[in-house]
C-alpha cells in the first residue's frame, strides 16, 4: 500500500480506540508468586553489599592512587564504599558518621561527617564510580531498548509527574530547582541501565546525549521504544540506518521526512497492532525509574554537583539490584 497522509490521520484518529482494545486483548498478566524471587527480594541487601565489597576493589584497581606530600590521603576506597552504602540505606551524613565507627572495631580508620558530604565532590570517588558503573553494564553488545526520561524530586512537597500535568502547557519555561533530570535507556533484556546522563538541563538535550555515550561505549541498537515526547523528523534522524525505531506520532505528523521516519509511519499505519507490542517495551523504562524512585527516597544534598552524583550513585545501584533480582 502507498502510504499516505490521510492513512496517517485515519490510524491517528483511531488510536485511542486501538490502545484500548490492545491493552484489552494482548495485555501481559503480571507474574505470581515466585518463590525464587522473594528469596532475593528477601537477601537483596546483603547479596548487594558483598558484590560492591568486591566490584568497588575492581573498579579502584584500574586507578593508581597516590600519596602525595602532606597530610595522609583518607581511604578513598573504603570512602566510596561508605557513600554506597549511604544511598542504599538512605542515611544522613551524620547517621553515616555514626555507622562508619564500626570500622574502628577493626582497626579502619572512621569518617566525619563532613568527610561523608565531601565525597559527593570528590575526584578519586568520582572516578572509582564511574569505573563501577561501566563495569555494571556489562560488555558492550547488541541490544533492544527502551528510553525515557523523568525528574526525581529534591524535595517531599514536590512531585514530578503531577507538577508536570499541572504545568503543561508552560513546562519548558518553569524553574525547575526542585528537580534533577535523567535519561535513561534501558537494556530490555536485563533491565540494566546502559546508558544515562542527569543534570538540569532540558529532557531532550539530556536525551541526545544518553544516546551519544551508548554509541561511543560500543553498544548497538537494534530496536528503541522512545516516549512521544522524542517523536521529531530531527531525531528521529539521528539514528544508526540498521536501529528500528518505535513511537507514537504526534497528532499533527505527516508523512513528510527521512527514510527512517517514513518506514516507522508505515509500520504504524500497517500494522497498528504489532507496532503497539513493540512500542508498550517503553513501560519497562517508567518501571524502572518508579522502582528506583520508591526504593531509594528523595534525594539529601543541596549543592548542584552533590545532587548529580547522588543521581549517577543511583543509576550504579539500580544496575546491581537488577543483576540480582533478574540473574541472567
Amino acid at each position: 500500500m502507498r502510504l499516505m497522509n490521510k492513512h496517517l490521520q485515519k490510524t491517528l484518529d483511531e488510536l485511542d480506540f486501538l490502545k484500548k482494545l490492545y491493552k484489552k486483548e494482548f495485555a501481559v498478566e503480571k507474574p505470581g508468586f515466585d518463590k525464587e524471587y522473594d528469596k532475593r527480594l528477601r537477601t537483596l541487601k546483603r547479596d548487594l553489599f558483598e558484590k560492591i565489597n568486591v566490584d568497588v576493589d575492581k573498579a579502584a584497581a584500574l586507578i593508581e592512587i597516590k600519596q602525595l606530600i602532606g597530610r595522609p590521603m583518607k581511604d578513598r576506597i573504603l570512602l566510596t564504599k561508605l557513600h554506597l552504602i549511604q544511598q542504599i540505606l538512605d542515611l544522613t551524613n551524620r547517621d553515616m558518621e555514626s555507622f562508619s565507627l564500626m570500622f574502628a572495631l577493626t582497626g579502619n580508620e572512621t569518617f566525619s561527617y563532613k568527610t561523608i558530604e565531601r565525597a559527593y565532590e570528590d575526584q578519586l570517588v568520582g572516578m572509582i564510580l564511574h569505573n563501577l558503573y561501566i563495569l555494571s553494564c556489562g560488555t558492550p553488545r547488541e541490544i533492544d531498548a527502551s528510553s525515557d526520561g523523568t525528574g526525581y524530586s529534591l524535595t517531599i512537597t514536590k512531585h514530578y509527574r503531577t507538577d508536570k500535568e499541572e504545568n503543561k502547557e508552560h513546562w519548558e519555561e518553569v524553574e525547575r530547582k526542585e528537580y534533577i533530570i535523567t535519561s535513561t535507556i534501558v537494556d530490555l533484556k536485563t533491565k540494566l541501565y546502559v546508558s544515562f546522563t542527569t543534570g538540569f538541563q532540558s529532557e531532550m538535550k539530556l536525551f541526545e546525549q544518553a544516546k551519544c555515550w551508548l554509541e561511543k561505549r560500543g553498544f548497538t541498537l537494534n530496536s528503541l521504544t522512545i516516549d512521544k515526547y522524542y517523536s521529531n523528523q530531527k531525531t528521529i534522524e539521528g539514528f544508526n540506518k540498521n536501529t528500528t525505531i518505535y513511537f507514537l506520532p504526534k497528532k499533527n505528523a505527516t508523512i513528510r521526512g527521512c527514510k527512517k521516519w517514513k518506514q516507522s509511519i508505515q509500520k504504524f499505519t500497517t500494522d497498528t497492532m504489532n507496532y503497539l507490542k513493540h512500542f508498550y517495551k517503553r513501560e519497562t523504562s517508567e518501571y524502572c525509574h518508579s522502582a528506583d524512585k520508591r526504593r531509594f527516597g528523595v534525594i539529601r544534598q543541596k549543592k548542584k554537583c552533590r545532587i548529580i552524583t547522588a543521581m549517577e550513585t543511583r543509576m550504579t545501584l539500580h544496575n546491581y539490584i537488577a543483576t540480582i533480582l533478574q540473574p541472567t
